[in-house]
């Protein structure tokens, strides 16, 4: 110790003084550096799951996305399969509805038809009976007078121009 005394050196100084940072060394490792490690390894811990995480969930977007793309393209088809029968049923119930248009046109016809006939058959039995009375009331006109040559010539005449 004698090198150290000629140094400046006082033993029992440096004694206290290793101890004092022995205990100091001691402490901090306890109560500041065993803590700050505990809490860096679980930031790590966290931040590697908090990575994990996301690629799970990277990957269950990217499987959404391939589902999502599968149902848009069969609700597409559902949809064209159920316009497709839409149109089918509107071309049908246009079919339908033109056959029975036609049917009633052709109803309507027949029944004009037969109306016509009738009316034209009544009109000429009308005019039948007018033209049969008409010529009875001549002749009954004629036959009235008394007929001679010159009144037969006079009334042909007449009524026949």
């Amino acid at each position: 110790m004698e090198v150290l005394a000629k140094l400046g050196i006082d033993g029992k100084l440096l004694l206290a003084q290793a101890v004092n940072f022995a205990v100091l060394f001691w402490v901090l490792r306890r109560f500041a550096y065993k803590p700050m490690l505990d809490f860096l390894e679980k930031r790590t811990v966290r931040i590697e799951q908090g990575l994990k995480d996301a690629e799970a969930a990277k990957e269950k977007l990217g499987a959404m996305e391939v589902k999502e793309k599968a149902v848009l393209v069969d609700a597409r088809k559902e949809a064209q399969a159920i316009i497709a029968l839409a149109e089918a049923s509107a071309k049908k119930r246009d079919v339908e509805r033109g056959a029975e248009t036609e049917a009633k046109m052709k109803r309507l016809l027949a029944d004009a038809q037969v109306k016509i006939t009738e009316e034209h058959n009544k009109a000429l039995t009308q005019a039948k009976a007018e033209i049969g009375e008409l010529v009875v009331l001549s002749v009954e006109k004629i036959l009235r007078e008394k007929i001679d040559v010159a009144k037969d010539k006079e009334l042909i005449e007449k009524y026949l121009p």
